[in-house]
């Protein structure tokens, strides 16, 4: 239940928005429009919501492979427009409601919704290849923030011990409720389930587990002076940016090797063909500036760590 709840968030956030940005633009009493946003709520509510199996990284998906209609499509079947939803489902099914033919979207006419409306209602679904390189780069990214609590640690004398713990928690809290949101993310593109499950769970391991259990080890170290004290901030800012700096690394390895594989796309633009469905494209998306940046950042921790690791060890200080 608590799975099923995690994966269907991220659509019902965003039918949510769509309809409290719908109801509350006009005024407007039309009944119909009045009776499918009524619907659209009965239809968030029940989470039965398309899974993009596609191979295309991320698109619209009207009627998926098990029967599950996206929002659009399922306000057209409770009008009774079984013929349209069948004719699209057919010949559209990946595309978006602006590359649909008119013909088929009559019923919007009728709907009192504008077919704007119906564009902003209807969400798109990733496939659970770019879910699976989304977890990559959102596990590095929540390592930053214990990579700069690392660095602020160490700036912060060991006998402020109020000011010390209130930052652990306050970042440990902030990350949780941060890779939350991420995941649900994640795991509304797919990878709920079969090999990715590992993925998820390691993802997990590594943003949650993985600083409760460090911290735990670490306080044992310090307490039978196994360890210094001193020494826990740039350990803590080394073992970060190891973990950044594979787990980014991995990210970018992925892209580009997707990246050489990947067929030419055909042209966009003036003078130049459309891609398919309205731009979804297969593969992965991965973002390499962005990538490039957190692993500079896994460096830099991994680089601060091991400095204030030998200013310990050296007898100067």
């Amino acid at each position: 239940m608590t799975r099923r709840w995690l994966i269907d968030l991220p659509t019902r956030i965003h039918l949510w928005s769509a309809e409290f940005q719908i109801r509350h633009r006009s005024s407007s009493s039309d009944p119909a429009r009045l009776r499918n946003l009524d619907v659209l709520r009965e239809y968030r509510k029940s989470r039965a919501f398309p899974r993009n199996d596609t191979g295309l990284r991320s698109t619209p998906y009207f009627v998926d492979a098990d029967g599950r209609h996206c929002a659009v499509g399922h306000l057209m079947r409770e009008s009774g427009e079984h013929n349209a939803v069948r004719r699209i489902a057919a010949t559209a099914n990946l595309a978006r409601i602006g590359d649909m033919n008119p013909a088929d979207l009559a019923w919007a006419d009728r709907s009192g919704l504008t077919k704007r409306e119906l564009a902003r209602i209807q969400p798109q679904y990733s496939s659970s290849g770019q879910a699976a390189v989304d977890l990559l780069l959102w596990t590095a990214l929540m390592l930053v923030p214990f990579a700069l609590l690392s660095g602020l640690l160490g700036r912060i004398g060991l006998r402020r011990t109020g000011l010390r713990q209130g930052l652990v928690g306050a970042t440990v809290l902030l990350c949780t409720l941060w890779s939350v949101l991420g995941y649900m993310t994640v795991w509304m593109g797919g990878i709920h389930s079969g090999d990715g499950l590992t993925l998820i769970w390691f993802g997990w391991a590594v943003v949650i587990a993985g600083p409760i259990l460090a911290t735990v080890v670490m306080l044992r170290l310090v307490s039978r002076d196994r360890v210094r004290e001193a020494a826990v901030a740039p350990i803590t800012g080394a073992a970060v940016g190891v973990l950044m700096t594979i787990v980014t690394g991995a990210y970018l390895i992925v892209g580009a090797v997707d990246l050489a594989g990947r067929e030419p796309e055909e042209p966009v633009g003036d003078g130049g063909l459309p891609l398919p469905y309205g731009g979804a494209v297969s593969g992965v998306d991965v973002s390499f500036p962005i990538g490039f940046g957190a692993l500079l950042l896994g460096l830099l921790a991994l680089g601060i760590g091991v400095v204030g690791l030998r200013r310990l060890n050296d007898p100067v200080h």
